[in-house]
């Protein structure tokens, strides 16, 4: 018996001549006239991409910033989320700038590298206390142990007035350093870009909306007020509904999210959908497309329906190639004979997606619980169809018809027998109050 070979889908490979090489939707057009827009600025502006969760921003962002490097414009790749273990959003940024010194295109790297120590210097200054509180201490330790009440009073008002003095000192210290922090930064920005006004610096910052609340929170608020230098960029990828969701769990419910967030984000660019397209690239690149062939006729097109369950149900990038990598491994663990019928490869597309979609009603069917399964997947189906586009629910009606056919028999195994068809159709469509033109 031959050996089974299977995979899954892996990240696009992104060439470092021809970065769009790979680039399955056509996103070239949409990074040509992004790169002009951040190049037109001098200042220090920060742009949000935002996108859903899967739709592919990570990949877009890696695209741009290998366009951008082949522009000789200085880029450095910052992943939020691989970071929030720490405790100090502003020394991750510093550290993953002082990290990238090695991979850009700089001619004086000893003159960046010097310029890094004094930053990290001031830094310093904005860092997080790591001094341990008066609730920490021991009330035995901190009074040496007097029990008399007038000495305790004066012992703690005494420390507490050494306490604010000492963050009123450091508080005067950050406001003194901040002006040589970001004076220092500009001169960095001015290593990376040669001197190029032009050619700004740009830091991406990557899956901020996976983040923990207070850390992604902190990662704005450093970029904005820390980094807001001439000729530095920021680009965030993000999911805004999500980040949202982060900055209400901080700051209560009741905020206004997008008023925050303006304070922030100075352009949004709503990341372009070109769903549809990207399963027909995906089912080419695993071969999948003959087992989609098998049964075509000019009424019944398997790779249409795929394409059409995609756009009705909304598949996400990140959910088509789960769908891929599941497909792929059902029709190389099962014989050829088992597809002999397009009803069975419509079947096949439809679970994946309704387990990809709606896992409680495929629960259904897991757990042998098949009355609750049909009923709740014939309502999902028709729940779909648009009612202003009869033509777009061709499918998602034969879908239905299927379903509706099969109800009674309360499994899917008896899927060929056609006995009294019309009148089982019938019976059941009325049940879900399908009107006369439906049944027909």
């Amino acid at each position: 018996m031959d050996k089974l070979s299977l995979s899954k889908c892996q990240p696009i490979e992104i060439d470092a001549d021809n970065p769009f090489k790979n680039d399955a939707l056509n996103r070239e057009a949409n990074l040509t006239v992004l790169t002009q827009f951040i190049t037109s600025f001098e200042q220090s502006i920060v742009l949000c991409i935002d996108g859903g969760w899967g739709q592919g921003k990570t990949t877009f962002i890696k695209m741009w910033q290998q366009y951008l490097k082949n522009q000789h414009i200085a880029t450095i790749y910052f992943n939020a989320w691989e970071s929030d273990y720490t405790d100090d959003a502003l020394i991750a940024l510093i550290g993953e700038i002082s990290l990238s010194i090695k991979e850009l295109e700089i001619q004086d790297k000893t003159k960046v590298e010097k310029l890094i120590a004094p930053i990290c210097k001031y830094a310093a200054n904005f860092a997080k206390a790591v001094a341990p509180s008066v609730a920490n201490l021991s009330i035995n330790a901190i009074t040496g142990g007097l029990t008399n009440t007038d000495g305790l009073s004066k012992t703690l008002g005494a420390l507490g007035e050494s306490l604010v003095k000492e963050q009123i000192k450091k508080y005067e210290e950050s406001r003194r350093t901040l002006s040589k922090f970001k004076e220092e930064l500009s001169k960095l920005a001015q290593c990376y870009t040669g001197g190029d006004k032009q050619k700004p610096l740009v830091i991406f910052i990557d899956e901020l909306d996976r983040c923990r609340p207070d850390f992604a929170i902190e990662v704005l608020e450093k970029a904005k007020h820390l980094f807001n230098v001439d000729n530095i960029i920021f680009v965030l990828a993000t999911d805004k509904t999500q980040l949202g969701h982060s900055i209400r769990a901080v700051y209560g419910q009741g905020l206004d999210v997008n008023g925050y967030l303006r304070r922030f984000i100075d352009f949004d660019y709503l990341l372009p959908l070109k769903n549809i397209s990207y399963i027909i690239n995906l089912i080419n690149k695993f071969s999948l497309g003959k087992y989609l062939l098998k049964k075509e006729t000019h009424y019944i097109q398997p790779k249409s329906f795929l394409k059409n369950m995609v756009d009705k149900y909304n598949l996400t990038l990140r959910e088509q190639e789960t769908f891929c990598n599941i497909f792929n491994i059902i029709v190389r663990t099962k014989d050829d004979a088992w597809f002999g019928h397009y009803w069975v490869i419509f079947i096949c597309i439809f679970l994946i997606i309704l387990k990809l979609k709606f896992p409680d009603i495929y629960k259904n069917l897991e757990y042998n619980n098949n009355s609750d399964f049909f009923d709740e997947t014939i309502k999902n189906i028709d729940s779909h169809c648009a009612s202003d586009d009869k033509l777009s629910n061709y499918y998602l009606e034969l879908l239905e018809f299927l379903f509706l056919f099969l109800k009674p028999l309360n499994s899917l195994r008896y899927i060929y027998n056609s006995n009294s068809l019309k009148e089982r159709i019938e019976k059941n469509a009325k049940e879900f109050n399908s009107d006369e033109n439906k049944i027909r």
